[in-house]
């Protein structure tokens, strides 16, 4: 693993630490193994039913009528949320919330404007939040290491994991309908799908953006010149770009769908982590991306390729990004 890698395992486990959540079956000590080269062996763990927390009454915080970008902070270990349209003032969060166990990671957005997040503390849970709220209403508890999350078009949800798998729930469901293991995949993270629900896998530990056909399960290798340690995918499906966030690459290149060239790279990012595009079901082709170095997140328009805005008001560490209108 590189020392880019290894630097951004740190990050982690420094705040886990904090927050009283490292032990040895957490995150933070699987992470740990990994940067020292442990091998992560076995099948990951079996996943417990949704969970109902009936006892919360839920009640939307925030607006939704407008798009949004949701920034998972390491250092604040908070959610954040910004108004998309704003971004240009540099504005301060419209609403910040806590997960459970506070450590968010993968964030993502199904067509009821249902929020998912990833919480890699204690129970290694999926927290689900209704739209417009900040109480978690439903969880998906016992999941692996869970870091990147997207849903498609039909409500299933991905999550990468570690020991590193790409588990798949319906919608509703209580169990993953499908795991997805071995073919090549180390340490899967950022996520993202294309207009055919192909889905994309960043996998920093193979060096390697992995695509998975929608309904199978095979791993393809992209072969993506120019990569040296991918953490973040994000598919701008209205140009049809797919991003690759390069973490000790200092990059961001930008590929054609179906090419294995670059053709655009953009330089001068200390150490870029995260990304996303407007999502699937209103794509409009604006993307967000985050830089843990700079502690900002930069907002590009369809088609350009220098920063229209850059957010830092309320940024910590963003190591996950979500850019979609509920």
């Amino acid at each position: 693993m590189s020392v880019a890698s290894a630097r951004s395992v740190f990050l982690r486990v420094a705040v886990l630490l904090v927050a009283g959540c490292a032990g040895s079956g957490s995150p933070a000590s699987t992470q740990l193994a990994t940067s020292q080269g442990i091998a992560g062996a076995g099948m990951p763990i079996t996943v417990a039913p949704r969970h109902a927390l009936t006892s919360q009454t839920v009640h939307p915080t925030y607006a939704t009528t407008s798009s949004l970008v949701f920034e998972a902070d390491l250092k604040s270990q908070t959610v954040n949320v910004y108004k998309t349209g704003t971004l240009k003032s540099n504005p301060a969060p419209i609403v910040s919330f806590k997960t459970k166990s506070g450590c968010p990671d993968g964030l993502a957005l199904d067509k009821a404007g249902t929020l998912y997040v990833a919480d890699e503390c204690n129970g290694n849970d999926v927290e689900e939040f209704p739209k417009g709220s900040t109480t978690e209403k439903t969880d998906i508890t016992g999941i692996s290491n869970p870091s990147g999350l997207i849903v498609d078009k039909n409500g299933t949800l991905y999550v990468s994991t570690y020991p590193a798998s790409i588990e798949e729930f319906a919608l509703g469901s209580t169990t993953p309908k499908q795991v997805i293991s071995g073919q090549g995949l180390t340490d899967p993270f950022g996520l993202a799908l294309d207009k055919s629900q192909n889905l994309y896998v960043a996998d920093f530990g193979a060096k390697q953006v992995f695509e998975i056909k929608f309904g199978t399960t095979t791993v393809t290798a992209l072969n993506l010149q120019g990569t040296v340690e991918p953490l973040g995918v994000a598919i701008d499906q209205k140009l049809g770009d797919l991003w690759e966030i390069d973490g000790s690459g200092n990059k961001i290149n930008v590929y054609k769908l179906g090419s294995t060239s670059p053709y655009k790279t953009i330089a001068g990012h200390g150490f870029p982590y995260a990304a996303s595009a407007q999502n699937s079901f209103r794509p409009n082709g604006t993307v967000v991306t985050s830089d843990i170095t700079s502690n900002a997140v930069y907002a590009f328009k369809a088609g350009q390729y220098a920063p229209y805005a850059t957010l830092t008001n309320g940024v910590g560490e963003p190591i996950s990004l979500l850019i979609a209108k509920p």
